[in-house]
């Protein structure tokens, strides 16, 4: 019985003297390179841990608190690797291998964001399996978040495969998160991982020639809110105004709940930005989502402690809803082209041209991907070179019945690629919208009706679904927009 008590007594003391670290620091783990990296875990109370780094031999030592967490930072630098992570206290060891330095993202949002490049059943992914294929490469790693709420902060992310079907999902699909570990991309790895992620990584790692750690944390039918801090929601908005009210409620819908299970594990794991598409669940609130962008971004920045790392987001596509012609899906998207001109760092990508009258899910998830990509490439990283978006109207001014509007990303010029330009509309004083006439003049766009002698607003692709006319020079498309204050 005393040999029992033993065992069972020294088995206590090895469970409660592991070192414990967050799910983010496992093998084939990529840490931003040039950077103060922040590292953590847990330990015993008050102990001693040592952290010892291959890439340049060096030991770094901290101690932990009462409650045996600890955190330190530690150097990185503009090689490679791969390394090893050493963490150890006078009990115990733990070895991290594989390990690259490299340029860290995290990806969110919901089921456009969440879709894997095999797609969702019914719902393919164009290309996919060209990049399925061809996804041998360890220079580019793949985390996934399991799907989690918590109505309070918790300190890890779990992980493990999942199949998802209609009793545990809106969508059909097969995904999986390889235990919440980094992974190398493989053919098995990247088919179950985000579409757009993955593209978005394997775009800047081949303009960059570095390796890229990319960590997908989505869940499909999730409103903005239960993504933001809840703290900074309470400030800024009227309790009731942003919960969502449709008649199904589910516990991830609840504001800041999935920033506590999804997000908040990830904080402070060093990163240089974050990519964003997400907008359908929010589209019949769409007059708070702005104002609801910019709080999310600001809770995910002071949280993060990174400064105003780069945010680049994707407007939600055209797509047919409850009625093609309505607008509600177009008075999103204009909230977040608001957004963008009041988040710092931030860029949106136009998807107007790639929108399916009856998916809500585009088929284009690589497209999507590259085009986040370029606006990294250009912001982030100083390729100026690449134009980072679609034109996007700049000033819009009246010349007795014309509307002539300028924009921005079309120094090019701009062009018509499908054929005349459409779904122009203009009204005068009366409010009263009529179809008009546009044509391309240079960097602008001339608007005019016979119906309208005196233009007090103008507006384009002003419904659910339209299929985009109007583009820059390289391709990308002009966001549907609102004028509502022409300058005489």
């Amino acid at each position: 019985m005393r040999f029992h008590y033993l065992i069972f007594f020294l088995f206590s003391i090895s469970l409660f003297s592991q070192i414990k670290m967050n799910n983010l620091f496992s093998d084939n783990m990529v840490l931003q390179r040039n950077s103060s990296v922040n590292i953590w875990g847990k330990s015993n109370p008050n102990q001693i841990v040592t952290v010892y780094c291959s890439w340049n031999n060096k030991s770094v030592k901290t101690k932990s608190n009462s409650s045996g967490e600890w955190i330190l930072k530690i150097k990185t630098d503009n090689s490679v690797g791969p390394y090893e992570l050493t963490i150890s206290t006078k009990n115990e060891t733990k070895v991290i291998r594989n390990i690259l330095f490299g340029e860290v993202w995290f990806a969110s949002g919901q089921s456009n964001m969440e879709m894997p490049l095999h797609g969702f059943f019914g719902e393919p992914i164009y290309g996919s399996q060209d990049i399925i294929g061809k996804s041998i490469n360890s220079n580019i790693r793949l985390l996934t978040v399991e799907r989690n709420y918590s109505a309070s902060p918790v300190a890890n992310f779990e992980g493990k495969w999942q199949e998802t079907r209609p009793e545990n999902s809106r969508y059909f699909s097969t995904v999986a998160n390889f235990e919440g570990k980094w992974q190398e991309s493989t053919p098995e790895s990247s088919r179950y991982f985000s579409a757009v992620a993955y593209s978005f990584a394997k775009y800047i790692h081949e303009s960059l020639g570095v390796p890229v750690g990319i960590i997908s944390s989505a869940w499909g039918g999730t409103p903005a809110e239960a993504w933001a801090e809840k703290s900074f929601l309470d400030k800024e908005f009227k309790p009731g105004i942003i919960i969502n009210n449709s008649d199904e409620k589910f516990e991830e819908y609840n504001p800041g709940y999935l920033f506590n299970a999804m997000l908040k594990p990830l904080i402070p794991f060093t990163v240089r930005g974050g990519i964003w598409y997400q907008g359908e669940n929010n589209r019949e609130r769409a007059k708070h989502y702005s104002k609801l962008m910019q709080v999310m971004v600001a809770s995910w920045r002071d949280r993060w402690g990174l400064g105003d790392f780069p945010f680049y987001f994707v407007q939600i596509a055209p797509f047919s809803y409850n009625n093609p012609n309505e607008s509600s899906s177009a008075e999103l998207r204009d909230a977040q082209l608001d957004a963008m001109r009041n988040i710092k760092n931030s860029g949106m990508v136009s998807t107007v041209d790639i929108g399916d009258l009856y998916s809500i899910h585009p088929p284009e998830k690589v497209k999507i991907g590259n085009r986040l990509a370029y606006w990294a490439l250009n912001q982030t990283y100083g390729y100026k070179s690449i134009t980072p978006s679609g034109p996007i109207p700049s000033s819009a001014k009246v010349e007795e019945s014309k509307v002539i509007i300028s924009f921005d990303y079309a120094d090019n010029g701009i062009y018509n690629f499908n054929g005349p330009l459409k779904d122009f509309e203009i009204a005068g004083e009366d409010e009263i919208f009529y179809e008009a006439e546009a044509k391309i003049y240079g960097e602008s766009i001339i608007v005019e009706s016979p119906n309208v002698s005196n233009p007090r607003k103008v507006r384009y692709g002003w419904k659910n679904y339209f299929e985009a006319t109007l583009f820059n020079i390289e391709g990308l498309p002009a966001t549907s927009f609102y004028i509502k204050d022409l300058i005489k």
